[in-house]
């Protein structure tokens, strides 16, 4: 068995505003922007529980994230901790959503959301996708990324996934949907072949 690890970006968190120069490249921390991995989907959990409690996005079982985390991408700060997430949710060979977009309330407007859905595009680029959509209450957010406004009803793999909620009783929040069609010009880089360590064998 090999894991591989598609990318891994670091860049600083946003310096408070009055900090000198010297003070906040001193200051900032470094955040990590990498592919998720089986111990990440405790706290990617813990994330899009917050949202979902809110309202602001479907929820999601440990089981289920665990399943899918090789699609999803986080931000860790220093100490490693998950701050950020997103997912690349597949419907095709050729379409996908971008969806469970969180950030940690403590990090948010430092850049950390957009820095993961911009991972998601990388991940989804990696993979041949052509197009990408997503959900979003806000207009802001998924505009500042390029992507242009559109209706749901060109995604009808969506609206028959929302259907099949609505009908199990999952109350479904209306919002705005945005598209982006992925540029052929980019080239993904390699993914790199990494070994697993030898399990160690028990006595018995």
């Amino acid at each position: 068995m090999f894991r591989y690890t598609f990318f891994v970006h670091n860049f600083p968190t946003a310096a408070k505003p009055g900090l000198s120069r010297k003070r906040a490249e001193a200051s900032a921390s470094q955040t990590t922007v990498r592919r998720a991995a089986r111990p990440d989907a405790g706290q990617i959990l813990k994330l899009v529980t917050e949202y979902a409690g809110q309202g602001l996005m479907l929820s999601r079982t440990f089981d289920e994230i665990a399943a899918r985390i090789d699609s999803y991408v986080v931000a860790t700060d220093d100490a490693g901790r998950v701050i950020a997430c997103a997912a690349l949710e597949e419907y095709s060979p050729s379409l996908a959503e971008v969806s469970s977009v969180a950030v940690a309330a403590s990090h948010h407007g430092k850049g950390v959301g957009s820095q993961v859905v911009l991972g998601v595009e990388r991940l989804a680029r990696a993979r041949d996708i052509e197009e990408l959509f997503a959900m979003s209450l806000t207009d802001r957010f998924f505009l500042s990324l390029a992507y242009q406004p559109t209706t749901i009803s060109r995604y009808p793999e969506k609206l028959a996934r929302y259907d099949s909620l609505t009908k199990s009783g999952v109350e479904i929040v209306p919002k705005h949907c945005f598209q982006k069609v992925l540029g052929k010009s980019w080239s993904a880089p390699q993914l790199v072949e990494q070994k697993k360590p030898a399990r160690m064998k028990r006595a018995v």
